[in-house]
């Protein structure tokens, strides 16, 4: 009788212990796919390393031979965006995923270094 009560016992708690679980689970996922999307404003040093999500129209090309670059703005500013990929078109509307980097360029005694970002992945062309 008192391994009956005990087993009772287990399985109520066991099932609300499933329950809960599924449910932490369900929110901690929906929390997890929120992407960061920021705008070029932004980005700042504490970002650097970071993984981040821009949209932006695409104003500038710089082609190089296996690589190349493109700068991208929004509302908010620009950022050269560095890729191993086939460049965008100009003025195409991208939505990209990319770790925030920053050059430092010492002169004179001023810093005249920038963000960049190097591209991961390029998630769509935006109408």
């Amino acid at each position: 009788m008192l391994i009956a009560y005990w087993k009772s016992k287990f399985s109520l708690f066991g099932s609300k212990l499933r329950q809960i679980s599924f449910w932490a689970i369900l929110l901690l996922g929906l929390v997890g796919c929120r992407s960061p999307l920021i705008m070029i404003e932004e980005v700042t040093p504490q970002k650097v390393g970071k993984t981040v999500y821009l949209t932006g129209k695409v104003v500038h090309l710089a082609p190089f031979i296996g690589n190349g670059a493109y700068q991208i703005e929004d509302r908010t500013g620009k950022i050269w965006v560095v890729t191993t990929q086939t460049l965008p078109q100009a003025n195409q509307q991208i939505k990209i995923k990319g770790k925030i980097e920053y050059q430092s360029l010492p002169f004179a005694q001023q810093e005249l270094g920038d963000f960049y970002l190097v591209e991961r992945e390029q998630l769509s062309s935006l109408p």
